[in-house]
C-alpha cells in the first residue's frame, strides 16, 4: 500500500489559515456595521478563497489529507476537470460560467450551492439553457 507524504498542511498552517478566517469573519462584521458593502464584499472574497484552500488541505470531519495519496490525486484531478469544463462553459456563455464558477464546489464532495440571496430560475429550450 503506497503511502501518501504526510499531512498537507502542519498545525502551525492550519491555525494560520483559521486565524485569518477568523480575522476575516470580524472584517466583514465591522464592514457590514459601517454599511461599507465593497469592504465586506472584498473580505468575503477573501474569506471564500482561504476557506477553500483550508477545505482542500483537509479530510473529512477536518482530518489531516495526506498529501501525495491516491484520494487527494484523484481529487485534485476531478476538480482540475471541473474547472476545466466550467471554463470552456464560459467561453460560450460567460453568464452561465460565472453562475457555474461562483456556485460550483469541489473537495471530497462536489456540489452546486448557489447563492440563496440570488435564487435563479432554470429555463431549458431547444437543448441548451436560456
Amino acid at each position: 500500500m503506497q503511502r501518501g507524504a504526510g499531512p498537507a498542511l502542519d498545525a502551525a498552517a492550519k491555525r494560520a489559515y483559521r486565524s485569518r478566517i477568523a480575522a476575516l469573519d470580524e472584517a466583514i462584521a465591522e464592514a457590514v456595521s459601517r454599511g461599507d458593502e465593497q469592504r465586506a464584499a472584498r473580505a468575503r472574497a477573501e474569506r471564500d478563497f482561504v476557506n477553500r484552500e483550508l477545505e482542500r488541505s483537509l479530510g473529512m470531519g477536518g482530518r489531516d489529507r495526506e498529501s501525495g495519496s491516491h484520494a487527494e490525486r484523484a481529487r485534485v484531478n476531478v476538480t482540475r476537470a471541473i474547472r476545466s469544463a466550467i471554463k470552456r462553459i464560459a467561453g460560450y456563455d460567460p453568464e452561465l460560467g460565472a453562475e457555474l464558477e461562483a456556485a460550483v464546489r469541489t473537495g471530497a464532495f462536489c456540489a452546486y450551492e448557489p447563492d440563496p440571496r440570488r435564487p435563479r430560475r432554470w429555463r431549458i429550450e431547444d437543448g441548451g439553457v436560456a
